[in-house]
């Protein structure tokens, strides 16, 4: 599995993490960005974004959960969970997945 090591301030010319990951359209590099797990204050998530070597790579980080006025607050992680000068990111392709699943009968 090919990685790379981005720094912290090669992810922010990015914009990575971007300001909304529900609104990529006007973003430049970000090609998706998508939950991958509930923690116990926030949410990790999934950022896919195409970098200057003409790859396309993944990172995971941390993001406020979205819990309204609830007691978290803005509980979040420092550097977005990111730890070190330094982040590896995961060369990742699209490819088209079939997942069976079960569900109710109608």
């Amino acid at each position: 599995m090919p990685t790379r090591e981005f720094t912290i301030a090669e992810l922010a010319d990015y914009n990575i993490p971007p300001d909304d990951p529900t609104d990529l359209d006007c973003e430049e590099y970000v090609l998706a960005d998508e939950q991958a797990a509930i923690l116990k204050y926030t949410a990790l998530r999934r950022c896919v974004f195409a970098a200057d070597d003409g790859k396309t790579y993944a990172v995971e980080y941390e993001a406020p959960l979205d819990t309204g006025a609830f007691e978290l607050g803005d509980r979040l992680p420092d550097g977005r969970g990111w730890h070190g000068g330094t982040v590896q990111a995961t060369e990742v392709e699209q490819l088209q997945v079939v997942v069976s699943r079960w569900v109710p009968v109608f």
